[in-house]
């Protein structure tokens, strides 16, 4: 899907330049998307580094002088450096690629002023140009922002693409053949669909079934050598907003998420704030890509909060907490007595929750589910105890009071499914009232108990999502 966005934006026929952006969290295949596409078209591709201005115009002149041989040009300002740039499509469309963009901007705040100059119609007169210029970047708060408000952007990007880790389907093609899909949902909830994760930085190493995962885990991620054992930790230096003041404050805000806290109310509780102290760190998690505010969809301002990589999820709920021990003691035994379970409990169950979730909103039939359906977890209160949903489907409706309920799921990872959660799901419908009457009970699950299978072989609102529907149904 990206690689077809991008193609389309360069191939754009309007005879002038055109200014377009990326961006998404690292290791996702960004660069390697855009490296593919200037080479293809003979384009230009430029990756920035943490260096001050006057050191990256020289590196860029240096680039850009080999690229067209004729040895190293001399750029002194940003204003000239575009000139140059976007001279290269005179003779039509061509991709043009300044990477790591977060690092021009570190240097030099003024920069999306110039390009904003050079993309307005004082800036194009008397130069034919039909440059595709694409801006990339890691940090998503900051790229976000180059567009939102009154910033000199806005208005001038006609491409602005956020690129998201893979889904858990997508996510299977750096299996080994012999990969069964317990293998698949092990990995997915210790690593996501971050490519990566699954390629690089594991030396390309991944489990070939489910009883693999174990020394996997150990020697991939636990090890003391390791890259993804520090990987968390690098990923949020990386972003200013984790990098700046109140950084404590947003650690301390995943870790509680990770952990179970997953209302502002239990979040605030946790790290010792106000709801209303809260919020302003934890809208800029959200912002930042490393939190998803998930909406209710049948009750107004109840929204829940997850981490939106499995990654995080694991370091936060499993690796962070056993750091110590890891440092003292055989990853394979801190693995085995103490982190499996954490990672059985906290880990698994909620990324297989999400992954029901993404099957409902992405890959359900519209005879399964209605695909127009507002989908998120919920809550319902039964004898006056409160009980999760991990699945509600609402149609549209004037007010969350007012959509009616289509469907309630429960996934369990790693958990038999049986007739008492099936009890649960009907107690739920009924709790719920009248307006899920009609809805259809989804029970997701890697094993389920034959008594459960039998008993709702007849039964037409009630539907059995496993594995392999999981991974190829819909």
């Amino acid at each position: 899907m990206y690689r077809e966005v991008v193609s389309s934006f360069i191939d754009t026929p309007a005879a002038r330049p055109l200014l377009g952006m990326l961006y998404g969290r690292r290791r996702i295949g960004k660069s390697t998307l855009l490296v593919n596409e200037v080479e293809t078209r003979n384009g230009f591709y430029f990756e920035a580094t943490r260096v001050s201005t006057r050191v990256q115009l020289d590196r860029l002149g240096t680039k850009l002088g080999d690229h067209l041989g004729v040895g190293r040009i001399a750029l002194d300002t940003w204003e000239q450096a575009l000139q140059s740039l976007l001279a290269l499509g005179a003779k039509g469309p061509v991709p043009i690629v300044i990477d790591e963009f977060g690092h021009v901007l570190e240097a030099d705040r003024s920069v999306d002023s110039t390009i904003a100059a050079a993309f307005g119609p004082g800036g194009r007169r008397g130069k034919a140009s039909q440059a595709r210029l694409v801006l990339c970047g890691s940090a998503i708060s900051v790229m976000s922002a180059l567009t939102a408000g009154e910033a000199p952007l806005r208005g001038r990007a006609g491409m602005e693409l956020i690129m998201h880790a893979d889904d858990y389907r997508a996510a299977t093609a750096h299996l080994t053949d012999s990969a069964d899909l317990r293998c698949a949902v092990q990995v997915y909830a210790v690593i996501g669909g971050v490519v990566g994760y699954a390629t690089d930085m594991v030396n390309f190493d991944l489990p070939d079934g489910a009883r693999d995962v174990d020394r996997w885990i150990v020697q991939r991620i636990l090890s003391p050598g390791a890259t993804m054992r520090n990987e968390a930790t690098t990923l949020l230096a990386e972003d200013p907003v984790m990098a700046g003041a109140g950084s404590l404050l947003h650690h301390s805000i995943l870790a509680a998420i990770a952990n179970g806290s997953v209302t502002a109310g239990s979040i605030a509780n946790q790290v010792g704030k106000t709801v209303s102290n809260l919020a302003p760190a934890l809208n800029r998690l959200v912002d930042a890509g490393f939190v998803i505010r998930l909406e209710d969809p049948i009750r107004d301002q109840r929204p829940l909060y997850a981490l939106d990589d499995p990654f995080l999820q694991f370091h936060f709920a499993v690796l962070e907490p056993n750091g110590a021990l890891l440092r003292d003691r055989a990853p394979d035994n801190v693995w085995k007595n103490r982190m499996r379970a954490s990672f059985d409990s906290q880990v698994r169950g909620p990324v297989f929750e999400a992954q029901a979730r993404t099957w409902a909103r992405r890959f359900a039939s519209t005879t399964t589910i209605d695909t127009d359906s507002r989908i998120a977890p919920s809550s319902v209160t039964i004898d006056g105890v409160d009980y999760q949903l991990d699945l509600i489907a609402a149609t549209d409706g004037p007010t969350p009071s007012k959509r009616m309920i289509t469907a309630i799921g429960e996934a369990k990872a790693g958990e038999s499914l049986g007739l008492g959660h099936l009890k649960r799901l009907e107690r739920a419908r009924t709790a719920l009232g009248q307006r899920a009457g009609d809805a259809k009970l989804f029970l997701f699950g890697t094993e389920f108990d034959p008594a459960l299978l039998t008993s709702i072989s007849k039964r037409s609102d009630v539907e059995i999502v496993d594995l392999d529907r999981l991974y190829h149904g819909d």
